[in-house]
């Protein structure tokens, strides 16, 4: 038996406001992460390892 296809739910209110500018936030800005410590820590590890 085959399902009925449902409605996308939709942002409204001030959920979709919030959302919105959230993604125009993160559009604006992206990769504002820094990986430079993971980086030297995996390098250590490595290095200590004999790997590189």
């Amino acid at each position: 038996m085959a399902r009925p296809i449902q409605a996308i739910p939709t942002l409204s209110g001030p959920e979709a406001i919030r959302f919105e500018s959230a993604a125009m936030r993160t559009e604006a800005n992206p990769g504002t992460i820094d990986y430079c410590h993971q980086a030297q820590v995996v390098a250590a590890y490595l290095q200590k390892s004999n790997v590189l």
